[in-house]
């Protein structure tokens, strides 16, 4: 018996030749050799797509379960574009974002634009926008659909739970500090750790023009966009505060005895100026530069300060000044004077 009878009776499930099939057999394998032959190519070819059928399957299968891939959304100023790599400032450094081919990039970026990025967990790119009003800078990690709508569990006698109280998140927050630069829509202010970029947009109210060294006020949004722009006032404490809305910052007032109000804590007396005592570093125009015991110390001298003689690197000198910096005198410390910083 040759291949093809043999192929034959396997493709038909009847597995060995059966022994009374010899003549047919012999008759088939003189008649229909060729044919055999033939529907032998067939069977090869209909293997071959189905192999490719199913590899492009599993293809498909990985390309939908990966769409269920944690991600998260990354949403800051745009440092550089290095090829494929967008450069993003974070809170704790620069984060790099990779492009590639598959990412969607809605326009061209340049330096100094505000992006929103959805990445994998590796950075690489979903897709690459810019980012809206509303979008606070940062790193958020985005949880699967199902993680993140929770089957709601009935309560008591069939009746959903209560939704709990959501903490009120601060719609604003007040900057205040010494202006180091003026960057096209950016203010540069001097922060407690690090610069502070605030972005003035066409709805910003800038009260004035402003320049390297002038003491601002910045209103915010918590995307540092500013409402307002103005110079700060002399009670002003340099710092980022957060304003909580309105319902937050003043609670209902509780009756106390015979429906009367109660009566309002007194309120400790913050104090309205401080004394600093330290050798003198340098004399940067109105700026006098003491050194402190947690680092430099920055005197402004306005034109109400009363400055006693003039001073240069290595005087010990003796300023008061108020909780902003702004001095009210300066003058040479005595011999008894012990270098520090002094609330009154």
């Amino acid at each position: 018996m040759d291949e093809a009878q043999r192929v034959w009776y396997y493709l038909n499930g009847t597995g060995d030749v059966p022994k009374h099939s010899h003549v047919q057999l012999t008759a088939f394998s003189r008649k229909g050799g060729g044919g055999m032959k033939g529907s032998v190519a067939v069977v090869k070819l209909l293997s071959a797509v189905c192999v490719l059928l199913l590899v492009q399957g599993q293809s498909l299968l990985a390309q939908e379960g990966g769409s269920t891939a944690p991600t998260k959304t990354i949403i800051g100023d745009l440092l550089d574009v290095d090829r494929d790599f967008y450069i993003v400032r974070g809170e704790r450094g620069e984060i790099q974002i990779e492009a590639t081919y598959k990412t969607e990039i809605t326009e061209e970026f340049g330096y100094g634009d505000r992006i929103k990025a959805l990445v994998l967990m590796n950075n690489k790119a979903l897709k690459i926008e810019r980012a809206g009003p509303d979008d606070v800078s940062g790193v958020t990690e985005n949880l699967p659909a199902t993680a993140q709508a929770p089957e709601a569990q009935p309560g008591a006698k069939g009746e959903a739970p209560a939704p709990e109280a959501q903490p009120k998140q601060p719609e604003s927050k007040t900057i205040v500090g010494d202006l180091l630069d003026v960057d096209r829509d950016f203010y540069i202010v001097r922060g407690e750790r690090g610069e502070i970029q605030i972005e003035a947009t066409h709805k910003t109210e800038i009260t004035e023009e402003f320049g390297y060294g002038d003491r601002i006020k910045a209103l915010v949004l918590m995307n540092n966009k500013a409402l307002k722009i103005e110079r700060a006032g002399p009670d002003d404490v340099s710092g980022v505060t957060e304003n909580l809305p309105a319902t937050a910052q003043a609670p209902a007032a509780q009756p106390g005895a015979k429906g009367e109000a109660p009566a309002p804590e007194a309120q400790p007396k913050q104090p309205e100026s401080k004394t600093v005592i330290g050798d003198l570093l340098d004399v940067d125009r109105d700026f006098y530069i003491v050194r402190g015991e947690r680092g430099e110390i920055q005197i402004e001298a306005t034109y109400k300060t009363e400055i006693t003689e003039e001073f240069g690197y290595g005087d010990r000198i003796k300023a008061k000044i108020l909780m902003n910096n702004k001095a009210l005198k300066i003058e040479r410390a005595g011999l008894d004077d012990v270098p520090g910083v002094y609330t009154e």
